[in-house]
Formats: C-alpha cells, structure tokens, sequence
C-alpha cells in the first residue's frame, strides 16, 4: 500500500501535536491512508455525507465501513490505527485534523 497524507496539508507541529487541515470538494476522494496516531477531527464546512471504507479489519466495531454525516462544529475523537478510504457524496468539506504525537 501506498502512503498518503491524512488531510490536505500540515498547518501546524510541533512535539504533541499535528494541525491539519481537510479540503475534500464534492465528489473527490481521501486515497487510502492509515491513521498512525489518536486524532481528533473538527467539522469547519459540509453536510456529508462521507462513505468511508475500512481496510484489513480496521474498522473494528465499525465494521467494514461507515457513512458519517458531519456538520458545521461536529467535534469527534478517533483512535489511531484505521485505514481507509473516504469520498465525500455531499458538498464540500472542510474540516481541522489534530493528531495527538505522543502517548502518554
């Protein structure tokens, strides 16, 4: 597989924590990534929905995927270790990522 980036672009790092922000416009897709840290996603635009496919049983109690339905100010904590592909089936979404570095 494959390694990419799990938002758009890095805004903020440094030791604890990763800022990123998400551009996902209607219709594209996220590539396939894994989450190799405990994060959390905050929702700036968009009104989903988002189909997210799990890999390699990842998706845990979830199970092979998931159809999620942001809204503007929709905070979620999500532990690390998924990977997934996720396009958006709504307008654009904009959303902030903050990756959590170190375990305590």
């Amino acid at each position: 597989m494959t390694k990419h980036p799990i938002a758009t672009e890095v805004i903020y790092e440094d030791e604890d924590i990763r800022v990123w922000n998400q551009i996902v416009k209607e219709g594209q897709s996220i590539p396939r990534h894994v989450h190799e840290n405990d994060y959390f996603l905050v929702t700036v635009r968009g009104d989903g929905p988002l189909d997210v496919t799990f890999y390699n049983g990842t998706g845990g109690a979830l199970g092979d995927g998931v159809v999620l339905d942001p809204k503007r100010g929709d905070a979620m904590f999500i532990p690390k270790g998924h990977e997934e592909v996720a396009v958006n089936k709504g307008k654009e979404f904009r959303a902030v990522l903050v990756e959590l570095l170190k375990d305590e």
